[in-house]
């Protein structure tokens, strides 16, 4: 009988040691499973970081290409407004329609959009330096540049339309 009771115990003494040791083992899968949860999280949150600041990379890109074509559009207005201020400075010939001194305003208005080019130019220079900058400065100095052009290039606008418009009533009114 002592023998059957030993064994018992014994049993029991390894059940014991195995519980611990299953016990153990769970642990650690806890541990990897948290590891891997976090790990997929992470990666996740990288993918979603590395998504927003593609898409900030591109909105940028459009952004300044935006700002070519509307210069682009105003360089070629004004052309033609140059062009129609000698035509109609010098048309009739003895009372012309516009005064051949107004020529000087589409002229001046292309020289503001070669000067805000140069400026895109500039802000075209500092986001190619984006690796190197200090975010604490440069960031802001980005944004302060693009609002300034922006402002800019509505100033140009709004002359090139107003030039348009005059122009328009004097020959209407004519």
């Amino acid at each position: 009988m002592k023998v059957l009771h030993i064994n018992k115990l014994y049993v029991i003494l390894e059940m014991n040691e195995t519980n611990k040791i299953l016990q153990k083992i769970l642990e650690m899968l806890a541990k990897n499973e948290a590891r891997i949860s976090t790990n997929e999280m992470s990666a996740e949150g990288d993918k979603l970081i590395e998504k927003a600041e593609k898409e900030g990379e591109e909105a940028s890109k459009k952004i300044q290409s935006t700002f070519d074509r509307i210069h682009d559009k105003l360089f070629t207005i004004n052309g033609i407004l140059i062009a129609s201020f000698f035509g109609l400075g010098k048309f009739p010939t003895d009372n012309p329609i516009v005064s051949l001194w107004l020529v000087i305003l589409p002229i001046s208005v292309l020289g503001y959009l070669v000067f805000l080019e140069r400026q895109q130019m500039g802000i075209y220079r500092h986001a190619s330096q984006r690796m190197n900058w200090n975010f604490d400065k440069d960031v802001a100095k980005y944004g302060k540049m693009i609002n300034r052009q922006n402002l800019k290039s509505l100033f140009a606008i709004v002359i090139t339309i107003s030039i348009s418009i005059y122009l328009a009533i004097k020959v209407i009114t004519y």
